[in-house]
């Protein structure tokens, strides 16, 4: 599965890597963004508030590098970490427009895809030996 390194207003000129290939920087910036894809879909659509895998993934940072989600944002994505994950919710929801909504969404397994990329990235993140800015 080829995904774009960044949700960034220019992601069309991003490179894409296979979501099992990316490493370091690149692996820990994806995994922020599709944990807030899938935290935003699942408020957005199936009415579920709490950020639950947010929430995983600052137990994840907090061991292994004793640093939030929100920190590593700031440090290392963009010192906005508001507007950043604004910026992500709103490519992602652009997304969802284009698939027809949260009908849409579920007729073509969005949410399956995302537990799945946050699944290859959460264990490679887990194993990387790569250690952020803090």
């Amino acid at each position: 599965m080829l995904v774009p390194l960044s949700a960034s207003s220019n992601e069309e000129n991003a490179p894409t890597l296979p979501i099992e290939q990316l490493t370091g920087e690149a692996l820990h910036v994806k995994l922020v963004e599709v944990t807030y894809q899938y935290d935003y879909l699942n408020k957005r659509c199936r009415g579920v508030s709490l950020s639950t895998m947010v929430q995983e993934l600052n137990r994840l940072f907090l061991r292994k590098y004793g640093i939030t989600v929100n920190n590593f944002v700031k440090l290392n994505i963009d010192r906005d970490t508001r507007g950043y994950k604004e910026s992500v919710n709103q490519a992602f929801s652009e997304k969802l427009f284009e698939l027809g909504g949260c009908p849409g969404a579920s007729e073509s397994n969005l949410v399956d895809t995302l537990k799945e990329q946050y699944r290859v990235l959460f264990e490679n993140a887990q194993t990387s030996p790569w250690f952020p800015r803090t």
